[in-house]
């Protein structure tokens, strides 16, 4: 079942926000790591986010 998402702006560029449900849902929190594609398709273009394992350390430099 879709869900429809407004782009937020901010500082110039735009962002998909993920809803707090949603996101609760899937079990994502700031140690996820989601992974972007872009897919052409017959209706158009179609972005497929894919959620990876999260980070067992942090890379913060």
């Amino acid at each position: 079942m879709p869900i429809q998402l407004t782009p937020t702006k901010i500082k110039g560029s735009k962002y998909l926000l993920i809803p707090k449900d949603l996101a609760q849902l899937l079990e994502i929190d700031d140690k996820s790591i989601l992974n972007l594609t872009i897919e052409d398709g017959d209706k158009g273009q179609r972005l497929v986010y894919s959620i990876r394992e999260k980070s067992s350390s942090s890379t913060e430099s």
